[in-house]
């Protein structure tokens, strides 16, 4: 039927995600967009416009997900305990697969350069949503801080995983970025 789409479109995205993880927007290709998902070229623009068209939508469902797991490892104890937890479920998404997949809101905002407008925009709302998750389990956490200073540290805290996120691309293992992380929150946390 014209018009119907011939395909799953959540498995297609999912797929698609897949793709700009491993390879980022700029060097994934509609022809590998294709390859993956077993969906046609023509299907695909015919569908989605451009290669950034799906990759938003991958991205927007990326973020979703990212954002949920993040909330719900920031949910429980005292502040060191919400971190803790936190910066566990931020390493072992960057170093999950094989090989591993990295960070895909850092390597997009490393692109962002050479992206428009509507790509650098969904990054700042993926990082900007993680710093008032942060923010909020910091100043809801039993040895609470100031909405203020929650903020700030939330902030300095996303900063911190775009640094790991780096330190895994360059090679540094899972082991080393927990030691990192554990060593940041005594840092900055101590017995607070």
């Amino acid at each position: 039927m014209v018009g119907v789409r011939q395909f799953d479109e959540d498995e297609m995205i999912a797929t698609a995600l897949d793709v700009f993880w491993r390879k980022g927007l700029h060097d994934a290709t509609m022809q590998d967009l294709a390859a993956a998902t077993g969906v046609q070229r023509g299907s695909l623009y015919n569908a989605y416009g451009d290669k950034e068209a799906i990759f938003l939508r991958a991205f927007d469902q990326y973020a979703a997900q990212f954002l949920d797991a993040a909330g719900s490892a920031l949910a429980h104890g005292d502040t060191s305990a919400r971190l803790r937890s936190f910066f566990e479920m931020i390493i072992v998404n960057i170093t999950d697969g094989t090989p591993q997949r990295g960070c895909l809101t850092t390597r997009t905002a490393l692109d962002a350069a050479i992206s428009s407008a509507d790509v650098r925009q969904r990054v700042q709302d993926v990082l900007t949503r993680l710093e008032q998750l942060v923010g909020k389990a910091i100043s809801a956490a039993p040895n609470r801080r100031s909405p203020a200073d929650a903020n700030r540290l939330a902030r300095v805290i996303v900063t911190f995983t775009r640094g790991l996120a780096v330190m895994e691309r360059a090679g540094y293992s899972r082991k080393q970025l927990r030691e990192s992380a554990t060593t940041f929150i005594d840092a900055v946390i101590g017995d607070a």
